[in-house]
């Protein structure tokens, strides 16, 4: 059975638990994404890719976002998970 969720940044979701197990596997897999990015910003080769769709690079605020966005929401999903 679905249930109602908020997030933190006041999104709103209605998800089954299985749900919410997938979508924090599909966050995390953003967040590393992401955060690979990031290490790789000094690299003269660095081309972000940003999921696969990108041919140029990523700010370092965007990508500061990003990864804060994607970490409050997997933080969001394991309290709620924690219940």
């Amino acid at each position: 059975m679905k249930k109602r969720y908020t997030f933190s940044n006041g999104d709103v979701l209605e998800a089954t638990v299985d749900e919410l197990r997938e979508l924090r596997a599909q966050y995390e897999a953003y967040l590393q994404n992401y955060q690979e990015l990031y290490c790789s910003m000094e690299d003269d080769a660095y081309v972000a890719r940003g999921n696969g769709f990108c041919d140029s690079k990523f700010s370092e605020s965007f990508l500061d976002a990003q990864i804060e966005k994607y970490s409050r929401k997997m933080a969001d999903i394991d309290r709620w998970l924690q219940r």
